[in-house]
Order: C-alpha cells, then structure tokens, then sequence
C-alpha cells in the first residue's frame, strides 16, 4: 500500500501562498494568516496605545477588512501590509482620541458657563465675563473668529467663507483661542 505524502501543508507556505489562497476565499489560509501574525501586531499596537481593548479592536478591524477585501486584495508582502494597516489604525486613533478630549473639554467649559440654577447662573455669569475678558487679549481676528463659532455657532467653513480666509486659518484660530484659554483655566475659575 502506497502512502500518502502532503506537499506544502498550507501552515508551512508561504505569505505570497497564503495570499493566494485567501484571494479565493480559503478560510483556513485566512486562519493561518491570523495566528501567525495577530500577536505580534498586537504587540505593536500595544507599544503605542495604552488600551488593551482598543488594541484588540484595532487587530480585528484590520483582520476583518482582510477578510471582506479578500477578492480584490493586491499584496505582494503581507507581514508589511498588515504592519501598515494597523498603524494607519493607531494614528487615526490617536488622532480621534485628541479631537475627543478637546470636545470634552469644551463640554466642561460649556457646562460650566451655561448649567441650571440661579447661584449656578450667577457663577456662570462671572466665568462668562472672565472668559471675555480674557479674550480680548487675543488677536482681533482670531478673537472674531471664536465668536462667530460660540456665538453665532458657524461651522469652520461658514467662518472662512465670512472672514474671507481658508478654513485651516480657521483651524488655528480656533486652536490658538483653545489653547490660550487652557492657559487662563486658573483665571477663568478663581473663586468659583
């Protein structure tokens, strides 16, 4: 009786194999792809954000992309693609995460200028006349600018269409408005 020998178990090909396979949908090379390189993207992802959980989401995004591109996928080095796709992940993270504190913090202020409460209205009376005050030590335009976003609540583009400038003029207005009154929290909140 002749015995059977296995050419090239698909755990032993290679990634331009693997890719092969997965381009026809073979689950099981998608399997090993997942196995040989999930960890140590993780590993990567680690290294760069502190949450385990939004590591692991991170992985399992870009493993799921893999899997509903599998078709249409053009890899010629699989272990840089994957490398790449999760930190194209971590910088729109981290990007994102930066924007949500900055509307958190705006939120705290916000809330602190405009909650309920008659003893609460005089104390967010007085923050609101810091505030203003204090922005007049801004530039005129970039003072013009926050105005129209707080008071008038124009988007960056209504901004730069009625200030006659780009909208990433707007931008750094805005972020230099934000930023120096980060600066003036102690002010802004003396005795509240």
């Amino acid at each position: 009786m002749a015995k059977v020998i296995e050419i090239n178990p698909k755990s032993t090909q290679s990634d331009e194999d693997l890719v092969a396979l997965l381009r026809m949908g073979d689950a099981d090379a998608f399997e090993i792809i997942y196995k040989s390189h999930a960890s140590d993207l993780f590993r990567f992802c680690r290294r760069n954000i502190a949450s385990r959980e939004d590591c692991e989401e991170i992985i399992q995004e870009v493993f799921v992309s893999l899997w509903q591109r599998h078709e249409r996928l053009n890899i010629t080095l699989l272990r840089p693609y994957l490398f790449t796709s999760v930190r194209y992940k971590i910088i729109r993270y981290i990007s994102h995460r930066k924007i949500k504190l900055k509307y958190e913090e705006h939120y705290r202020l916000f809330e602190a200028t405009h909650d309920g409460g008659e003893e609460e209205n005089r104390t967010a009376d007085a923050i609101q006349q810091r505030i203003d005050h204090l922005l007049t030590g801004l530039p005129i335009r970039c003072r013009m600018a926050f105005k129209l976003r707080f008071v008038e609540n124009l988007t960056n583009g209504e901004i730069a269409q009625r200030m006659n400038i780009s909208k990433k003029t707007v931008e750094v207005y805005m972020n230099k408005a934000y930023n120096y009154l980060r600066s003036c929290y102690d002010e802004i909140y003396k005795t509240v």
